[in-house]
């Protein structure tokens, strides 16, 4: 039987991305420093050496707020349904007068598991999809994703394992990215869930430099 559409937004997804900045202090007996959500003092730039790495989500009016470990980036209240897509757009700066290279990883870090109409349980990172898409300018990445159909080709990866190749940031440099997660078309009643429980994803991005050309 087809699902109704009102029964299809009961679909819901608690998304939001936790900013996790890891450290490399270079040199003779290196150390690390990490920096997670645990402390109301954690803040989204950390100066270490003359790294000064800063990131920031585009708000709807176009304007870049940085964010810091508490900062929900994805709209958690999106009622996700199949064919759904969400993107985020995110800027990477070099605020520092050093070049570094920086890799960015994200991870699945909490979850709820629901049950569905057929009264099986299942966990609703299995049924979507992630990408992340970089470009040199705001103009460049906005041409990728022109439009929707764009996004989703560029999600295709899945929700629980992903991570980019490193890239460099120059001294007072920018890198534009998009965050997109979708549920794909063909997902159906196996993802609509019955019950108390709704099924929640939480993400956790995690931005690290280091020196260039350190392995």
């Amino acid at each position: 039987m087809k699902l109704k559409k009102e029964q299809l937004k009961k679909i819901a997804l608690a998304l939001s991305v936790c900013l996790l900045i890891l450290w490399g202090i270079l040199g003779t007996g290196a150390s690390i420093a990490w920096f997670t959500d645990t402390s109301s003092e954690v803040k989204n730039i950390f100066h270490v050496a003359e790294f000064d790495l800063v990131v920031s989500h585009r708000l709807d009016d176009g304007t870049y707020k940085e964010i810091d470990a508490k900062t929900q980036v994805f709209d958690d209240k999106a009622l996700y349904e199949p064919g759904y897509v969400q993107v985020v757009y995110l800027k990477v700066e070099n605020r520092g007068t050093v070049p570094f290279d920086y890799k960015t990883a994200v991870s699945v870090t909490d979850y709820t598991i629901a049950t569905n109409v057929f009264g099986r349980t299942f966990n609703l990172q299995d049924y979507l999809k992630f990408g992340l898409v970089v470009a040199d300018t705001e103009e460049e990445l906005e041409q990728k994703l022109a439009n929707r159909e764009l996004a989703k080709e560029n999600a295709a990866m899945p929700l629980n394992n992903y991570s980019t190749e490193t890239a460099s940031l120059e001294a007072k440099d920018e890198i534009y990215m998009a965050l997109i997660v979708r549920m794909p078309e063909e997902v159906g009643n196996v993802a609509n869930y019955r019950g108390t429980d709704i099924p929640r994803v939480e993400l956790g991005l995690i931005v690290s430099a280091e020196q260039q050309g350190k392995q």
